[in-house]
């Protein structure tokens, strides 16, 4: 299959970028304030666009590739990092637990093998390669010498998976100290990656017990939580527990702004950190709230007085009913800092997005699932008698990489912060969510960091929104140059070098998608979709299920001056299963859409000339088995390669198709793409 725009040079050098990312040093466990600064400037998907602020960066420290790498060799063969020096105090170790014994390392059926003496066949059926020679090598989970603080769960979940109320009625997080004691006396400024951290493992307990809870956890530089095959970290429902500060009830309430939370594990400015291990993180969205406060007057109630409402009630209520945001905690945010790995881990049931890797260097996610609402909770209804789904767990992301504002005071982890979201890998992962499966973002505002060089492969997305770019493309770092960021046509891209491939897209009411408004946009350049299988449902809440849509009018907004710019994206070796829509749009900014109810000239008024923007786009071998439902095209340079497309494409006012001379390309084969969830 030829490939356009993109070559294997460009591959090779991006996995280089990848294991090479450079980490910085370490820095100490911050404050609840700083551990979520950085994720104010990552918005809502369904919220109205925010404006992004912060200060102007100094020029990034040089990289040495050769400091640490971002996914490390086998950690049997590094010596075991050195006591912490700065920790005088021993972690208690629970007695009934053994801190030595080897872990239980080997991948499970649903886990790719990255077996080096493997070579994959020169065409592969979408959805079925386990080892890839152009990514890094694949994670491991810490040796028994990295092992510094072991803790036994003390609660038992249900055999649906959830908890009894009993659990959390004394005290709502009854495990949040003990975690976040050990978390902090593992703290190691020393590591060098993954294989010298120093890691905190969550076990069973005695006569079954398999549970902790806790509210919001602080990672340090250095630390791996490891949680063990068959334990759940619980979140807290208590809103209390995700205060920003203290006292001041910010979070489970409905405002303007969503920023009111902290998450429920946070790593802010550091280095070298990871979530790992066969166990499950369980955010406990659907389950009414509680709180430690005596008549929580902030604790909201279902209207008709039944009990409190969950996080998703509050969800459905500030994005469906009040138009206004939910402030609920995420399950992940790293934010401004470099080398963050997910490994193997389950999370579900996030009361929001599930991760955000915001202004990082270095993200890898690899064996990763991510499914919610559970069957547990879709056996139950909202506060407006809807069942719980991925249709009513409103704004429950999957992994949302984005930049953030520059950082330039990161005392103990050397190097200015730019913001940017780089060098990231999301690898055989599933996802089934109740918003975009994936959306990669690039700011709110010309301040932020830029989002580039990243890499999604042999993934399986289910129910959400697809994979996403957008809606926030508009950082730049103020438009200082980067040696990683190829302006086009003298123009730099706030997202660009974005790579995916061998994906399968199963439910999901959209399939590829760029998505953004003049309110927030940039240049999204240099974007590859290769070998991706989709299959959408019959219908969706919002409209017809559409397969593919680039679109610069996402959401009615007021002008801003930040035009959408579409160019150089490729799809190569897509197709299409079923009956769906598409719409491929370029920005004008006379388009009779921005006439429309919502949509104001604002401050900036009516550009005069108009700024036309035109999709930049190649398609080769996209094929769709059934034609399309609905089909739109405008303003748009179309070039269609020589494996061609089934898709109607014609010459139009605004519209302009060249093809290449046509050559016998067989279509991707999606014959064994289309599988369940794998087993958690």
């Amino acid at each position: 299959m030829k490939h356009t725009r993109f070559n294997a040079a460009w591959l090779a050098a991006l996995s280089v970028a990848l294991t090479l990312s450079a980490c910085g040093g370490s820095g100490s466990s911050q404050g609840s304030s700083q551990a979520s600064a950085a994720s104010s400037d990552v918005v809502d998907n369904d919220s109205p666009p925010a404006a992004s602020v912060g200060p102007a960066s100094a020029s990034a420290a040089p990289v040495d590739p050769a400091s640490a790498p971002a996914v490390p060799a086998d950690p049997a063969s590094v010596p075991a990092a050195p006591p912490d020096p700065a920790s005088g105090a021993a972690v208690p170790v629970d007695p009934a637990s053994n801190p030595v014994v080897p872990p239980d390392q080997p991948a499970s059926g649903a886990v790719p093998a990255s077996d080096p003496v493997v070579t994959p066949p020169a065409g592969f059926q979408v959805g079925t390669t386990t080892f890839d020679p152009a990514l890094p090598p694949e994670p491991t989970l810490p040796a028994a010498s990295q092992i510094c603080a072991t803790l036994s769960a003390s609660l038992t979940a249900q055999a649906n998976g959830l908890l009894p109320d009993s659990a959390d009625s004394v005290d709502t997080a009854p495990d949040m100290s003990r975690i976040q004691a050990a978390l902090d006396s593992c703290k190691n400024a020393a590591s060098t990656g993954l294989a010298t951290n120093k890691a905190v493992r969550l076990i069973p307990g005695p006569n079954g017990a398999n549970a902790f809870i806790a509210g919001a956890l602080n990672l340090s530089s250095g630390v791996t939580l490891w949680i063990d095959k068959g334990v759940t970290l619980f979140a807290s429902r208590d809103p209390r527990r995700y205060d920003k500060t203290k006292g001041v009830a910010s979070c489970g309430i409905i405002t303007a702004s969503d920023n009111g939370c902290l998450a429920l594990i946070n790593a802010s400015k550091i280095a070298n950190a990871a979530v790992v291990g066969d166990g499950v993180i369980d955010g406990r969205g659907g389950s009414p709230l509680v709180s430690s406060v005596s008549n929580d007057p902030n604790l909201m109630k279902r209207p008709d007085g039944s009990s409190t409402m969950s996080w998703w009630d509050i969800g459905w209520m500030a994005n469906k009913v009040l138009n206004q945001a939910q402030n609920n905690p995420r399950l992940i945010q790293i934010s401004n800092g470099r080398n963050f790995t997910l490994y193997r881990v389950t999370l579900q049931n996030a009361p929001k997005f599930h991760v955000v890797p915001s202004g990082i260097d270095g993200f890898t996610a690899w064996g990763v699932k991510i499914y919610t609402p559970t069957a547990a909770y879709e056996a139950m209804k909202n506060y407006l008698g809807m069942p719980y789904s991925p249709d009513t767990a409103k704004n429950t992301d999957g992994i949302d990489p984005a930049s953030s504002g520059p950082i330039t005071s990161n005392a103990g982890n050397p190097g200015v912060l730019t913001g940017d979201a780089s060098n990231m890998l999301i690898a055989y992962t599933s996802i089934r969510t109740g918003d975009d499966n994936m959306a990669i973002k690039g700011g709110t505002g010309t301040v932020n960091g830029r989002t580039y060089n990243i890499t999604v492969a042999h993934s399986h997305f289910y129910s959400g929104h697809g994979m996403s770019i957008g809606s926030e493309t508009a950082g730049t770092d103020d438009g200082k140059t980067n040696p990683d960021v190829t302006p086009v046509n003298g123009v730099l891209p706030s997202v660009s070098n974005i790579n995916v491939y061998d994906l399968v897209i199963d439910g999901a009411d959209n399939g590829l998608r760029i998505k953004s408004d003049w309110s927030r946009s940039g240049l999204v350049s240099n974007i590859r979709y290769s070998n991706v299988c989709i299959r959408t449902p019959d219908s969706s809440p919002d409209g017809k299920p559409q397969a593919l849509i680039f679109s610069p009018y996402y959401s009615p907004t007021k002008n801003a001056g930040l035009y959408p710019n579409f160019q150089n994206i490729s799809l190569d070796g897509v197709r299409i299963v079923n009956a769906s829509s598409y719409t491929f749009q370029g920005f004008n900014s006379a388009s009779p859409v921005l006439q429309s109810s919502g949509w104001s000239a604002g401050t900036f008024g009516w550009p005069n000339p108009p700024v036309v923007n035109p999709l930049g786009i190649s398609l080769n071998n996209v094929v769709a088995d059934v034609a399309p439902l609905n089909f739109i095209v405008a303003d748009a340079l179309v070039s269609i390669g020589e494996g061609g497309t089934s898709l109607p494409f014609t010459n139009a006012s605004g519209v302009n198709v060249t093809r290449a001379a046509s050559a016998s390309v067989a279509p991707v084969d999606c014959s064994k793409a289309f599988v369940p969830f794998p087993a958690r």
